[in-house]
């Protein structure tokens, strides 16, 4: 169950000015406002191979851009939320996954892992970021728990200022509104 924002989460939540609509593209844009360098979204391909997650924020220190990927096949909503739990993340000081830029190693022969299974090979059983799959360490299930609720706070709170200024365009109905 999800509780209220804690201390550090409404902390984090603070001086954020969120769109109107909420929508990928625009907590995106104030994401950049407050983010120290250069930062890219991602939507295509993981940025790490067989990684099954639904985002991941990135820092690449060999690059001039960090980067927040949210998986191609979520829209709406769940790609919203998916990109507030990234942004949760760096609101709260939560370290990023480094990306370094590095050659490919050169795939093993299949002579030399006879007796492995494919599935072992190919990393399936390999903890993977934001997963379901993840790790069940203590803290990194108390990193992704905050970072979700961060999420859903600050979801909430873009909803209430919607509906608070959904009138907001017209005086009259602005007025009816807030008396009614």
């Amino acid at each position: 169950m999800i509780k209220h924002a804690d201390s550090a989460i409404r902390q984090a939540l603070d001086g954020i000015v969120l769109p109107d609509e909420l929508t990928v593209d625009s907590l995106f844009a104030a994401i950049q406002e407050l983010y120290p360098r250069p930062l890219e979204l991602l939507r295509g391909e993981p940025p790490i191979e067989g990684l099954r997650a639904n985002g991941l924020w990135l820092t690449r220190p060999n690059a001039d851009s960090d980067a927040m990927w949210v998986a191609p096949e979520l829209t709406g909503a769940p790609a919203v939320h998916s990109l507030s739990h990234e942004f949760g993340h760096f609101r709260l000081g939560h370290d990023p996954v480094v990306l370094r830029a590095a050659p490919k190693p050169a795939a093993p022969a299949a002579e030399d892992y006879q007796f492995l299974s494919p599935a072992f090979m190919d990393g399936c059983l390999i903890g993977r970021p934001r997963s379901q799959d993840g790790s069940h360490d203590p803290e990194y299930v108390r990193i992704e728990d905050q970072a979700e609720r961060f999420a859903f706070a600050l979801r909430r709170r873009a909803a209430a200022q919607a509906r608070e200024n959904r009138h907001r365009g017209d005086a009259l109905l602005d007025r009816l509104y807030k008396v009614l």
